[in-house]
């Protein structure tokens, strides 16, 4: 079967060094198909994908550092 995704995606906006940590992501992630482990990551991406930094209250994130460079 086949069949497309399409989704907006800004990687391209991210240093090559951190592309590349994405892409080592990927691959980490689907070579632990199936296992308790990718599901662990996947919640943790999820968590980190709709966290705000202005608002939340992140574990082991500076928020005061953070909003003196990037004020609302």
């Amino acid at each position: 079967m086949d069949y497309s995704i399409k989704t907006s995606c800004r990687i391209e906006e991210l240093q090559e060094e951190d592309q590349l940590i994405i892409v080592r992501l990927v691959n980490h992630l689907a070579s632990m198909r199936g296992t308790s482990y990718q599901d662990f990551a996947f919640k943790k991406l999820q968590e980190i994908s709709i966290q705000n930094p202005w608002c939340d209250s992140i574990e082991g994130f500076d928020k005061a550092e953070f909003l003196s460079k990037h004020p609302v």
